[in-house]
């Protein structure tokens, strides 16, 4: 591992300096270094977090515990719907960022989401580039990525080169003729598992065998092949320095100690949490709001998904062995007029842990979150909960969310996290989360299902779009090719550049569009060099 010391990255000036180590920062690293251009990554976590399943030390709660396994260590503040709670960010936080922690679901966009739309009175504008500008580097992070399985019956127009996914297991196999006897199109879903032997999906884990495909061992560990990738880790990234036009480094702070790191051309891809906060505190006598800011659009149209986790138990007992993250269908991305998105299995059942996890997770965002001594006895329900669902499997849907203004993160030196999220959950989602609800159960109501959450549960692991590109500075903070408009040299690769959320996980679409801009940053610095 080519690490550095604060003080010899402040040394020279850098070709890039990259903020994340991330989905999008690993693929932007990967595409610079591949053309000889020497990459400086700012990471705020470790270089190496602890890698495999968690040991008997295992405590979510605990600060230096997340970070030494790769979580991000300090809970923010949430308000949604009025509700002010405090809660764990389901953010990575370590060299591979939440791609360490993901299932490893890489699936494209369809080209729908990157068109204008309306939904009950919503209107979104189309991006400022289409699906067929983003397929080559689709193609080419399914490539590195080595994504298996097959292609959805129902999409005619994408180019896939997809290696073959590995037999179901006998339970897997029932739920997918059980799916296709109703009159759906399930597939096989697309994932980067290349599942060697006795292979446990890590599923929540960072994959010690490099069998889950993540930022770092597909995308960084090759740039550090390269030589031309040099990381720079515990280091906290505060703000950019910039004139009008062109950025010219980070200042950071590792160890106490603040300075400032130079480079050509500066990325960030710290995540659509903490980007925006980075453009906010980046005042000057040119950015008197933060760069990018003039029109107070760096973190609005903040978007999650929106997701239900749904039991389904086979109609006989079957052993359930082989792989687990294995069916996904798409009859519902589109209804009408209405985007509502993906159903996926999984990938695991419904035990202790997981149920136990989740309960913590409701609870945090709960009205009495503030009363410790309840969370402790959720171990009760969650115990009887994994014995009443030891049979069933659990799908869950992932329904498009849609920009809004008013849904935003907002710096608050309050918050542990140094930011707050303020969300307001609107009708038209209720709507459609109801709609896509009912549209699943009416099909497998030939089975026995429990939707295990009530009301709308947000995936607060799929935050985007906090600094969306679009062609207008008014209503959007990047062009189309991810530069802060007005900026030369200052890019944003992480799911804060995207548009609209989809109907499915970002991952693969801020691979592919870091790809993208990759190609673009390279231009500029080898037109810069001549």
């Amino acid at each position: 591992m080519k690490t550095t010391s604060l003080a010899d990255a402040c040394g020279k000036k850098w070709d890039a300096v990259v903020v994340g180590g991330g989905m999008g920062g690993a693929a932007i690293s990967f595409s610079l270094t591949r053309g000889g251009f020497d990459v400086l990554l700012i990471e705020r976590g470790l270089a190496e977090p602890i890698r495999g399943q968690r040991s008997s030390d295992y405590n979510a709660d605990d600060e230096d515990w997340r970070f030494r396994y790769g979580q991000w260590p300090k809970k923010t503040k949430l308000t949604i719907d009025g509700r002010s709670s405090e809660a764990w960010p389901s953010m990575g936080c370590g060299l591979g960022g939440s791609t360490n922690l993901y299932a490893a679901a890489l699936s494209r966009f369809e080209a729908s989401d990157f068109l204008s739309k309306e939904s009950s009175g919503s209107y979104t504008e189309s991006w400022p580039f289409d699906y067929q500008d983003l397929e080559p580097y689709y193609l080419e992070a399914e490539e590195l990525f080595e994504i298996n399985g097959t292609q959805d019956p129902l999409d005619n127009l994408s180019r896939y080169e997809l290696r073959d996914p590995p037999p179901m297991g006998p339970r897997d196999q029932h739920y997918f003729d059980c799916l296709k006897s109703t009159g759906l199109n399930p597939y096989r879903i697309h994932n980067a598992i290349r599942y060697v032997d006795s292979c446990q999906e890590c599923v929540g884990n960072i994959c010690e065998r490099a069998c889950k495909g993540d930022a770092r061992n597909r995308l960084i560990e090759p740039a550090l092949r390269t030589g031309c990738l040099t990381i720079l880790e515990t280091t906290e990234a505060l703000s950019v320095d910039a004139s009008r036009s062109q950025a010219s480094g980070v200042r950071v702070r590792k160890d106490g100690v603040e300075s400032i790191v130079h480079g050509h051309i500066v990325v960030l891809a710290a995540g659509s949490l903490v980007t925006p906060i980075l453009l906010r505190n980046s005042i000057s006598p040119d950015w008197r709001q933060g760069i990018g800011n003039d029109f107070d659009q760096v973190g609005r149209k903040l978007m999650f998904h929106a997701t239900d986790f749904i039991a389904v138990w086979p109609r006989k007992k079957i052993q359930h062995s082989g792989p687990s993250r294995t069916i996904a269908f798409r009859d519902f991305y589109l209804c009408g007029e209405d985007k509502l998105g993906e159903v996926q299995s999984m990938g695991m059942s419904a035990g202790y842990g997981e149920i136990l996890t989740f309960l913590h997770q409701q609870f945090d965002q709960s009205i009495f979150s503030k009363i410790p001594f309840i969370r402790s006895l959720l171990r009760v329900p969650a115990f009887v909960a994994s014995k009443m669902f030891s049979d069933a499997a659990v799908f869950a849907t992932i329904v498009e969310d849609l920009p809004y203004a008013e849904n935003r993160v907002v710096s608050d030196p309050d918050s542990p996290s140094g930011f707050r999220v303020e969300y307001a959950i609107a009708p038209e989602l209720r709507r459609r989360v109801i709609r896509m609800r009912d549209l699943v159960k009416g099909k497998l109501r030939d089975l026995r299902v429990l939707v295990v959450n009530s009301d709308v549960t947000l995936n607060l692991g799929h935050a985007c779009g906090t600094c969306a590109v679009g062609s207008d500075p008014e209503t959007s903070v990047l062009d189309s090719n991810c530069l802060v408009h007005g900026m030369k040299n200052l890019y944003v690769v992480d799911a804060s550049f995207m548009k609209t959320s989809g109907g499915t996980n970002p991952s693969l679409t801020i691979a592919a569009n870091a790809l993208r801009v990759g190609r673009h940053a390279s231009s500029y610095l080898s037109q810069m060099y001549q």
